[in-house]
This record gives structure tokens, sequence and C-alpha cells, in this order.
């Protein structure tokens, strides 16, 4: 598969360890309002928590991956942070249980494409079941590079990528997006975990694409800083009237 020496090298960069992709988000701020958990087939066949507005009512839905041996709940206080009266958060669990807790979208190479059909899935349920709703999605490190992965189908209604600190599992020629997405791609200049040149690269494909790309380098490691949330609350307030 094409992915085959790209994965290699991904599992390379992680060292196929059991530490978490721990992401020191440079925010206390806990959240405060009401978070759900739904088992659904629907929703890519995986388990969800949600939060902010509800589903039904949203002008935004943000769907956010979590990283290698965290679960659903690490990225939730985000939402908190973004924030948004109109806006939906959904945060699934990956499908993969490691050995001494936690979740991982994938160890193997088939388990990376399955992770990858699994989040298509929810996508399009999400944009057929709540068509008045924009689809952001992205996430953190392995959850981010899962996301790289959805830019090779063009037929998903994804307006806004979020994509903080992925490794590189895409190339140029891969590539086939819809002309209207809009990228937030963020990485730690001193990236210790997944490096940094795998997003500076991912940035030029992107602008040789033509793809509107909000590139947010900056000087720290593995994590999300207040500044890269401050730059997507920004993004996703550009909301198409």
């Amino acid at each position: 598969m094409r992915y085959s020496l790209i994965f290699l090298a991904f599992l390379a960069a992680i060292g196929c360890s059991k530490k978490p992709d721990s992401s020191v988000v440079a925010t206390d701020n806990q959240p405060l309002t009401a978070v759900a958990e739904t088992t659904d087939s629907s929703w890519g066949g995986l388990r969800i928590q949600s939060s902010g507005a509800p589903l039904d009512e949203a002008n935004q839905i943000v769907v956010l991956l979590h990283g290698y041996g965290a679960t659903e709940a690490d990225l939730v206080p985000l939402a908190e942070y973004i924030g948004g009266e109109s806006r939906s958060f959904v945060f699934p669990a990956a499908p993969v249980s490691l050995d001494g807790g936690g979740l991982a979208w994938a160890t193997t190479e088939q388990e990376m494409e399955a992770a990858r059909s699994a989040i298509a899935s929810l996508v399009r349920f999400a944009s057929r079941t709540y068509p008045n709703a924009e689809i952001a999605i992205g996430g953190f490190s392995q959850g981010a590079t899962i996301s790289t992965m959805l830019l090779s189908d063009p037929s998903l209604a994804i307006r806004h990528l979020l994509l903080y600190s992925p490794a590189l599992m895409v190339d140029a020629t891969s590539m086939n997006l819809a002309t209207n997405i809009q990228v937030l791609l963020a990485h730690g200049k001193a990236d210790s975990v997944l490096p940094f040149e795998d997003s500076k690269r991912l940035n030029e494909m992107l602008t040789r694409k033509g793809i509107a790309t909000n590139w947010q380098p900056f000087d720290g490691g593995h994590t999300i800083t207040a500044e890269i949330l401050d730059a997507t609350r920004d993004q996703l307030n550009q909301i198409d009237k």
C-alpha cells in the first residue's frame, strides 16, 4: 500500500512505545459545560464524547482526535477555551487499547487505514445528519496524523482541517482536496516526538496545491499552546454565512 514506507517512518518516530502523546495544553481551563458520552455505530463505529451546543442546533461541528496513549477526554478542555455559542464539539475514542491503559488510533498499517476509514465515515454521518453545520476536524499528534489522511478524499464535506503536530502520512500525489477547505497547521520547532520538518513539508505541499493554509510554527515542543487555540478560534469564527 502507498502508506507502507511512510508508516514505518512514523513508527520509528514514536518508537512504538507506550509513552502517550501528552498535550500539555497551555491553559488550565476545565470544561464547565456538560459532556455527553455516546456509543453509536453511526459515528464511524466509535465511542464519542460531545459538548457545546446541541448537535441539531449547531452551525459548526468540531471533531477533535486525541493522541497516542490518551483518551477521548484528553482534548475536552479545548472546547471550553475555544467556545462558540452555536458550536458543537465531538471527541471520538480511538479503537485500539494499549497495554497499561490509554488508546491509540493505530499500531499497525492496517489499523491506520481502518482508523482513516472510520473517521471518514464519521464525517459523512455528521455532514449528512446535520447538513446546516460546517464540519471542522483535526486533532493532536496521532490524531492529527490520521486527520491528514483525509486530504486524499475530496468527497468529505470538511470546511476546516485543524492539525496540531502531525506526522507526515501523505504525499503530494495522494492529495485530492476540495478547493474550499481551510487548513490550520501548527507544530513546535523543538518537538522531540514528531518532527517539525514533517509539518513544514506538509505546509509546502498544501501551498503548492493552492490550499488556504494557516501555518503556525511556534517555539515549543510537542504541545498545543494557548496562542494556537486562539488562532483556532479565530479561524473557526470565519464561518460561512
